[in-house]
């Protein structure tokens, strides 16, 4: 389902995700990060992207879980201990660091699910074919790498599966060779078609001088203003960083989690409206139509 942010200037939209990966791992605070879990999951589930959220996720618990758990197993820095694993100390502020890990790296998971659903393949290609058409050709080739084979891994297991050929059965030996001959005859379908890719792509002179879009898009007064906008809050939280604003001191003794300053809830204020801008446009325009009838 498109949303407001789908359509908006494709450097509105790239600019915005851009500052919350930035965001997202400058502040790391729970308060900050679990704020921004929040949103972002919500503007997933406004985008429609619940079902990608749950499979994204399931598939990704076990490293989440893996990053709290490692950091404290391997770092024994801090002052509060709980107990010993052997020999092996296990602090608080080395707990805390591992869920701080965890919850920033789901925001950058979770921010990659809107990402694309909203920079489509076009849109990329509009913002850097003109720069290197070459290099924005394989960042989105790469960036579409995974997905496609496991679709068409996926396929060609549904079809050799009538044949007898599947890894669901069997001795470990026969699993092992039908998951060679899957992979083998993945690797020829792939190789078959770049190659039939590469000479269309030759044939029409890609690459040769830069090239125009069939896709126009211009930059209106609402992408003006968020561009500016957003540009003036991401300079005033990477200064409150610098600044020492907007962090949890954690080593050598855990901090007070709270936000006592004015100015670390200035920098939160800024972080919420800069995270939460697809909401805001979204609220908008349900008022806008709301008023409209």
């Amino acid at each position: 389902m498109g949303t407001v942010l789908n359509s908006v200037h494709p450097f509105t939209s790239f600019f915005y995700f851009i500052g919350v990966i930035i965001l997202s791992m400058m502040f790391l605070h729970p308060v900050f990060l679990v704020i921004e879990l929040l949103l972002l999951v919500l503007y997933n589930l406004v985008q429609k992207n619940g079902a990608k959220l749950k499979q994204t996720m399931k598939g990704s618990w076990f490293l989440i879980l893996a990053i709290i758990i490692i950091n404290p197993l391997l770092n024994h820095r801090g002052s509060h201990f709980l107990f010993y694993i052997g020999n092996n100390p296990i602090t608080l502020e080395a707990v805390v660091y591992g869920i701080i890990m965890a919850l920033s790296f789901s925001c950058l998971l979770i921010t990659f699910i809107s990402y694309n659903s909203v920079i489509t393949s076009h849109k990329f290609l509009y913002l850097f074919s003109r720069i290197s058409p070459q290099l924005a050709l394989l960042t989105m080739i790469t960036m579409r790498f995974v997905p496609l084979f496991i679709r068409r891994l996926t396929t060609i297991s549904a079809i050799q599966k009538t044949r007898g050929i599947q890894m669901t059965s069997g001795k470990i030996k026969k699993r092992a060779h039908s998951g060679m001959r899957l992979v083998q005859i993945l690797l020829v379908c792939s190789l078959e078609e770049a190659l039939q890719t590469a000479d269309s792509m030759e044939a029409r002179g890609y690459g040769v001088k830069k090239r125009t879009t069939y896709l126009s898009y211009q930059l209106e007064r609402r992408d003006i203003i968020s561009l500016i906008g957003g540009l003036l809050i991401l300079l005033i939280c990477i200064y409150s960083k610098l600044q020492g604003f907007g962090n949890l001191q954690i080593y050598p003794e855990l901090g007070k989690l709270g936000l006592d300053l004015i100015q670390n809830q200035i920098v939160l204020i800024l972080t919420v409206l800069f995270v939460g801008y697809p909401l805001i446009l979204e609220g908008r325009e349900l008022l806008w139509w709301s008023w409209q009838k």
